[in-house]
């Protein structure tokens, strides 16, 4: 991908984020993933932190932006992959 130290840096930072929401998640339930629905305050903190995170990469406030097509990937992954393997995250 050939990008330089400050977006290596926001990459990093972005995949933190996400995946520490994707953790928490797997790791709330002693059930199956979705057994039970999160509150209403957990699902509000995480669309909080998934749009000031992203906004944050993606105008390069306090960092170096990235492409949006990268933040869709990092997303995506932290999706698609706890559903996969879930035991592989708690």
């Amino acid at each position: 991908m050939h990008l330089d130290i400050g977006t290596l840096r926001t990459m990093t930072l972005v995949t933190l984020a996400l995946n520490g929401q994707a953790v928490f998640y797997v790791v709330r339930e002693r059930r199956r993933l979705w057994s039970s629905r999160p509150s209403l305050l957990v699902i509000i903190s995480s669309i909080l932190d998934l749009l000031i995170i992203g906004t944050l990469a993606l105008e390069g406030i306090l960092m170096a932006p990235i492409a949006p097509s990268i933040i869709a990937g990092i997303l995506s992954a932290s999706i698609v992959l706890p559903i996969i393997f879930p035991s592989a995250w708690a």
